[in-house]
C-alpha cells in the first residue's frame, strides 16, 4: 500500500467511518507512511459530498473539465462574446452539479443544506475558473470546498488530502505525479522551456481577470435567484397548506358546534322522558 492508495480508500469511504479506517490504514501502512495517513485531514460534510460526486458522476466532472477549459481559453484570448455565450451553460451544469450532490446526500441519509449547496456551486465555479481547482474537484480528495475570488489562483492551502500529487487530464481528470516516468509533473517537465510569446500587458490581465469574475458574481446570483425562487414556491405551497388547514378547522368546529347542540338537546329530550315514567 502507498500513500495514493491509502487516500483512495479513505476519502471514498462513509463520513461516519473515517476515523476508523484511517486508524487501520495507518496502523497497515506502519512507519513513516502510517504517520502520513494518520495526518490526513477528515473532509467537511460538503467535501465528502464532493469526493462522492467525482467517484460516482465522472461525467460531471468530465463537463467541468470539457467547459472549464474552454471559459479559460476564451478568457486568456479576451473573447468577452465566448465568455458570456458560455455562461448558460456554466450556469446550467452548475445547477445539475448541486441536484448531483443533493441526491448522493439523500442516498447517504444525509441533508445538503442550503449553505452547503452554496460550498457546492462555489467549488465548481473554481474548478471552472482554476486548472488546479479542477484538479482537486476531480481527485475526489477534497477536505474542504473551495472558492474562487475572481483574481488570482484559488488557495488550495489544506483544502485538499496529498495535494502535490494533483494531476489534470483531458476531461477533468486526475492523477498523481508518479503516474509520469521519474515521477515528473507536466510543470516540472515543462517549466524551464523557453517562451517565444511577448509579455502581456498588465492592462489585458486585468481586463480577463474582472470578466471572470463578473462570470464569478453572476454564477453567484444566478444561484441565489434560483434559491429563492424555490424558497418562494415552498413558501406559497406552505401557506396554502395552513389555509387549508385554517378552513379545516373552521369546518371542524362549526361541526362541533352542531354536535354539542345535537347532544344538548338530546340529553334533554331524555330527561323530559325520564321524568313522565
Amino acid at each position: 500500500m502507498d500513500l495514493d492508495e491509502a487516500v483512495g480508500e479513505l476519502y471514498g469511504a462513509g463520513l461516519g467511518d473515517f476515523v476508523a479506517v484511517r486508524t487501520r490504514l495507518a496502523k497497515e501502512a506502519g512507519g513513516d507512511l502510517g504517520r502520513e495517513v494518520k495526518a490526513l485531514r477528515k473532509p467537511t460534510v460538503t467535501a465528502w459530498l464532493l469526493n462522492l460526486l467525482a467517484r460516482r458522476s465522472p461525467e460531471l466532472l468530465a463537463e467541468i473539465g470539457e467547459l472549464g477549459e474552454r471559459m479559460r481559453s476564451a478568457q486568456g484570448e479576451g473573447d468577452a462574446a465566448a465568455l458570456r455565450g458560455a455562461r448558460p451553460e456554466r450556469d446550467a451544469l452548475v445547477r445539475r452539479v448541486v441536484a448531483a450532490t443533493r441526491e448522493i446526500a439523500k442516498g447517504e441519509e444525509r441533508a445538503l443544506s442550503a449553505s452547503g449547496e452554496d460550498e457546492v456551486a462555489a467549488t465548481v465555479v473554481a474548478a471552472l475558473a482554476d486548472e488546479t481547482s479542477q484538479a482537486a474537484l476531480a481527485s475526489g480528495m477534497l477536505v474542504r470546498a473551495l472558492s474562487y475570488s475572481g483574481f488570482g489562483e484559488v488557495d488550495l492551502d489544506d483544502a485538499v488530502a496529498a495535494r502535490a500529487r494533483l494531476r489534470v487530464l483531458p476531461g477533468g481528470a486526475a492523477r498523481t505525479g508518479r503516474d509520469e516516468p521519474g515521477g515528473a509533473t507536466q510543470d516540472e517537465s515543462t517549466k524551464d522551456e523557453p517562451s517565444d510569446e511577448p509579455p502581456e500587458p498588465p492592462e489585458a490581465a486585468e481586463l480577463r481577470e474582472t470578466e471572470l469574475r463578473l462570470q464569478t458574481v453572476e454564477a453567484e446570483v444566478d444561484l441565489t435567484t434560483s434559491q429563492l425562487a424555490e424558497a418562494e414556491e415552498a413558501l406559497a405551497r406552505a401557506r396554502e397548506g395552513v389555509a387549508q388547514v385554517r378552513e379545516r378547522l373552521r369546518t371542524q368546529s362549526t361541526e362541533r358546534e352542531r354536535l354539542t347542540t345535537e347532544a344538548t338537546r338530546l340529553r334533554r329530550a331524555c330527561a323530559r322522558a325520564a321524568r313522565r315514567q
